[in-house]
């Protein structure tokens, strides 16, 4: 048997459902019923609406070549928060073979009808759940950027985190005075073969590109001005100006 456990970006941050959660549930699930979990499929940090997952694809290839013959999840979000995605999934399971074991339901059994319209009720209602936290998420985004506040997730080049705000960062900003000071005379893949050669990196470590360059040049209203864009919300904060 195999356990596969999920968790997204934002259930990381909050430290909720996270990993070791569910591979103790799968355990106990699979110990009650007295099965071995031979492997774990985990991926972290990845959205249940896509299955563009490396551990999913690894073991939706173990499943095809013979190698699984059953699995074992948490609960059905943890395989998928789409409908549709969760049928599909759940489909090809069942064309190979392998038995799909859910620990919070312990009584689901995929060959019986009612079991199936319960299940594809919980999918459904992952599904809505899922979009009202991304809706959620937006409306609060929208809300700080309108208050004058950067909406969240990285800290554009120029700023960085003090605990919940996001402040100028004096050597980046430094950096974003020189490209400014450099763009009408230079291009940006010469702007950025300068700052190489001046030693000068970017905040990964990484080499500067031309393509680096031109996102800074982009937020020009955001350096200049101090004007801060998400979605159509747009709001200004005097304290974010670098130029």
């Amino acid at each position: 048997m195999a356990g596969y456990c999920r968790v997204s970006t934002l259930e990381q941050k909050k430290k909720g459902y996270g990993i070791d959660i569910q591979m103790r549930e799968i355990g106990t699930y699979a110990q009650a019923l007295g099965l071995a979990i031979d492997d774990f499929y985990v991926d972290e940090a990845k959205s249940g609406a896509t299955e563009n997952r490396r551990a999913l694809k690894r073991l939706l290839k173990d499943c095809r070549g013979g190698k699984i013959e059953g699995i074992v999840i948490a609960s059905l979000d943890r395989l998928s928060r789409n409908l549709r995605l969760t049928e599909n999934l759940l489909f090809e399971l069942d064309r190979l073979n392998v038995r799909v074991l859910i620990a919070d339901m312990p009584y689901y059994d995929g060959r019986n009808r009612k079991d199936v319209l319960i299940r594809q009720i919980r999918a459904a209602i992952a599904e809505e759940n899922r979009k009202e936290i991304i809706e959620r998420l937006k409306k609060g985004r929208e809300e700080r950027t309108l208050k004058g506040r950067m909406a969240g997730g990285t800290a554009p080049y120029g700023y960085r985190r003090a605990g919940k705000e996001i402040i100028k960062d004096t050597g980046e900003a430094g950096i974003v005075k020189v490209i400014f000071y450099l763009k009408d005379s230079l291009s940006s893949q010469q702007i950025a073969d300068y700052l190489n050669g001046l030693q000068h990196r970017r905040r990964n470590g990484g080499l500067w590109t031309q393509r680096q360059v031109a996102a800074i040049l982009s937020r020009e209203k955001l350096y200049r001005w101090g004007i801060i864009k998400y979605g159509d919300a747009e709001g200004k904060n005097e304290d974010y100006v670098i130029l």
